[in-house]
């Protein structure tokens, strides 16, 4: 499936969606024309899930900007939390700035499925992202222990808390998926705003 015809499948989840080299781009040419900023004077940090199909769509234009600084951890929530921002800020460079990209993800497969992707080199759509579809099947289930968060699976305990309270407007949801990823969407945002 073409670049072009696959946006289509997406934005029918989503209108406003763009490819990231688009977004990339677009981003490249405000902020010379505001700013005068070249790629090269920005210091780039992410908050956007470690999985690897987030991975494989920066286009190599994003890598003449300095970094990234990974913030993000699973759905992409900012785990590397007032330390990681600290250390971030520190590498700021002289007459340059910052940009932060954040959010969660959510697949769509060819065929429009919402909470699926079609992975390179696997027959069958899985889950993404996973971390999300395994806490909205715990919260569907009644599962989520109010408060628990574990040394083990402290991320993925995290994501279970935030959904946990926003239960009822998830679970009510006619796309219930989507939905979890809206409210990750405005727990990243909160934090990387704090």
């Amino acid at each position: 499936m073409k670049d072009e015809e696959y946006l289509a499948v997406v934005r029918r989840h989503y209108p406003k969606a763009n490819t990231t080299t688009a977004s990339v781009h677009t981003l490249f040419n405000e902020l010379q024309s505001k700013f005068g900023l070249a790629p090269h004077q920005i210091l780039h940090a992410d908050s956007i899930c470690s999985d690897d199909v987030n991975s494989i769509e920066y286009p190599p234009s994003a890598y003449d900007m300095l970094g990234p600084f990974k913030l993000g951890g699973l759905d992409g929530y900012p785990f590397a939390g007032l330390t990681g921002m600290s250390a971030f800020a520190h590498h700021v460079p002289k007459d340059g700035a910052v940009v932060i990209f954040y959010a969660p993800h959510i697949g769509i497969t060819g065929e429009g499925s919402i909470g699926q992707v079609n992975r390179i080199g696997q027959k069958q759509p899985s889950a993404c992202c996973g971390a999300v579809s395994a806490a909205l099947q715990k919260l569907q289930g009644n599962k989520i222990n109010i408060g628990e968060l574990t040394d083990l699976d402290y991320q993925q305990n995290t994501i279970e808390q935030i959904l946990f309270k926003q239960k009822e407007r998830i679970t009510q949801a006619p796309v219930p998926i989507k939905e979890a990823t809206e409210v990750m969407y405005e727990a990243i945002e909160e934090r990387i705003n704090f």
